[in-house]
């Protein structure tokens, strides 16, 4: 069998004073066998001479110590180590052999050494006096045999290449050993596998961890002492009835009780077994596996306790699509409870965009009536001279082109609810008609004669301040007081901004889905001008300003450029009037104060700055370079 390969390493190094050893050396091996002087010799210790096919060897000389510790130390440095040196005892001046081998086995501990002496009455251990690592030591005496050198070396060059290579396997197997314990005690779960025997092969430390002992400890236990230790640890579990749309099956789940605090805390665990099986597919173990499943239940408890919060909040303070969490709005959900069984007639009161006519259907869906229909009236939208007429209805001939009878909003609304949105606006001769209305409970259409009974619920609203037109003659008094029975007030966004993040995600989503876009998010930069923004329209602006930036976007994530431009407070004037031009800034000002905005709006993360400026990670941190601006993460 050949020891040697091509690509396996040859180097030899010769230490000897005499130069013509080294003339020796390098003839025998470098050639092939001949008749020599020492043929003799060769015969005595071999036998027969025996023809050898030699490798190429790569020589090394060194005439003392000193010189070939050197090439030593280099050689491993150039990850080109030496393999075999060949060291004679005597070597004046300098270090002898013996020091000389030391020092060259403390710098590379693999070499292969074989001591060149003369002494022909003295062993080894005499000669190396007392020397370690003998197993990696041999000793030749002069005069040598052509034939005892070359199989020498080449048996030891064979030698050093596979210790080697099992070496480098040993080291990957060790490395792969270790990754693998990596993974498996990165799993999280319990792991353990035992031979056909029941007794353990190996444990994670999930494993350790769970049984309370070391792998060592627990390979020492027998299968019958690993059962009661299990048994003293675990117990089965005592679950409750399952709750909602989970549960655990206890057959294959142990509990363990682990101490936290005052009272013991519970530890479920799922268990499971495979068999493993070799190459030759025999069964060889069971793999048994412990996962534990408190987080998951515990998890999913969250989850329904979340669903149930959920529906909570959507039965107490969402109605008809009203979207808010603030205290204000709080006060109109609770509000809108407390009239949600009567029939009081509502005036709901707020700023235009507040989402008034919101606040009615909540009134009418989430109430008795909401199987009966939900009619609104825009008294402003309706020109005079037939607001009349819509809400009454009218008789054939009642009025020029009145050619056929007419059902009016409140008929068509029986057994439901009438909104009459910008009540203030309703002019003041049917502001009469409305109020015999609300006290009759009647109706007479455009030219009849005939009362018609109705049940209908009515509600009201305005951005006016009803009190006020009430002074000035605008509105009637009485109607005033009729209609402003139950009142609810919404606020303004601006009075309620901690509500702008839910309505604005919730416009987004709207939105994205029905433009089919993939817009998930928005920029903290846009985030940031949505949020400074005092919305004079409200909800309405706000809307129709995220389903415009929606609409334009074309990443996903929402950019402030795609935002209206007058949200930006350098280019809008909140009080009117002609719009005063102002400096430009040069090109590097800006591009600076945005990079200084878009940190400011990302608490200073580079990673959501850059996404907000629509830039790379690495060109922000060029900018913040070029512009001196500090980088805190």
């Amino acid at each position: 069998m050949e020891l040697l390969g091509a690509h396996d390493n040859n180097r030899v190094l010769i230490v000897d004073d005499q130069p013509e050893i080294h003339d020796d050396f390098a003839e025998i091996l470098t050639s092939g066998p001949g008749n020599a002087s020492t043929d003799q010799a060769a015969a005595d210790f071999f036998g027969e001479p025996t023809r050898l096919f030699l490798p190429t060897f790569d020589l090394l000389h060194a005439t003392g110590g000193e010189e070939a510790c050197n090439l030593v130390r280099d050689a491993k440095a150039e990850n080109r180590p030496i393999a075999v040196a060949y060291v004679d005892i005597r070597m004046p001046p300098g270090i002898d052999g013996v020091e000389a081998t030391r020092r060259m086995r403390a710098i590379d501990s693999d070499i292969e050494v074989v001591i060149m002496t003369a002494y022909t009455d003295k062993p080894l251990s005499e000669i190396v006096h007392g020397m370690t690592s003998l197993h990696k030591l041999l000793y030749i005496r002069k005069p040598f045999a052509r034939e005892e050198i070359q199989q020498i070396t080449r048996s030891l060059v064979g030698k050093w290449n596979i210790e080697q290579a099992l070496a480098e396997r040993q080291r990957l197997l060790i490395a792969s050993h270790r990754r693998l314990e990596a993974v498996l005690d990165a799993t999280g779960d319990a792991m353990a596998m035992y031979d056909t025997e029941r007794r353990l092969v190996f444990a994670n430390k999930g494993y350790e961890e769970l049984c309370g002992l070391s792998e060592d400890e627990l390979k020492e236990l027998t299968p019958e002492a690993l059962a009661t230790r299990f048994k003293e640890r675990f117990r089965e579990p005592v679950l409750p009835a399952p709750e909602g749309r989970f549960f655990y099956d206890n057959r294959d789940s142990l509990v363990q009780e682990v101490a936290t605090g005052q009272l013991p805390r519970q530890r479920l665990f799922y268990q499971s077994a495979a068999l493993v099986h070799d190459g030759r597919q025999d069964v060889m173990g069971h793999l048994m596996v412990y996962r534990d499943v408190s987080r998951e239940i515990e998890v999913e408890q969250m989850k329904a306790e979340v669903l149930r919060l959920r529906t909570e909040l959507k039965t107490t303070y969402s109605f008809a699509g009203l979207i808010g969490d603030s205290p204000g709005m709080r006060r109109v959900y609770a509000l809108i409870n407390q009239a949600l069984e009567s029939d009081t007639t509502v005036l709901v009161l707020g700023e235009s965009g507040t989402g008034k006519e919101l606040v009615a259907r909540s009134l009418h869906f989430n109430g008795p009536r909401k199987e009966g229909p939900f009619l609104a009236v825009n008294c402003a939208a309706i020109p005079e001279t037939l607001i009349e007429s819509e809400l009454f209805g009218h008789e054939p001939g009642a009025f020029t082109g009145a050619t056929s009878r007419r059902i009016g909003v409140f008929e068509r609304a029986e057994g439901g609810t009438i909104f009459l949105d910008e009540i203030g606006d309703m002019p003041l001769a049917l502001q009469t008609r409305l109020l015999r209305v609300l006290q009759e409970r009647e109706i007479q259409r455009v030219g009849g004669m005939t009362s018609i009974g109705i049940d209908v619920r009515v509600m009201a609203a305005t951005n006016k301040e009803l009190e006020e037109e009430v002074q000035t003659g605008a509105f009637r008094e009485d109607l005033f007081y009729r209609l402003s029975v139950f009142p609810i007030v919404v606020p303004p966004l601006r009075e309620r901004q901690e509500d702008i993040p839910l309505l604005a995600n919730h416009f987004l989503r709207k939105h994205a889905e029905r433009l089919g876009k993939s817009v998930n998010g928005f920029s903290a930069a846009a985030l940031r001008v949505v949020f400074r923004y005092d919305w004079p329209g409200n909800v309405r602006e706000l809307e129709n300003a995220i389903e415009r930036a929606v609409l334009l976007e074309t990443t996903g994530v929402l950019q402030v450029d795609n935002l209206p431009p007058d949200l930006s407070p350098t280019s809008r004037l909140r009080q009117g009037g002609p719009s005063v031009p102002t400096a430009v800034a040069p090109l590097a000002e800006t591009e600076r104060q945005a990079i200084t905005a878009a940190l400011d709006a990302a608490a200073h993360n580079v990673t959501e700055a850059a996404r907000a400026l629509g830039i790379s990670r690495a060109t922000l941190y060029r900018k913040l370079k070029k512009y001196g601006l500090p980088v805190t993460s």
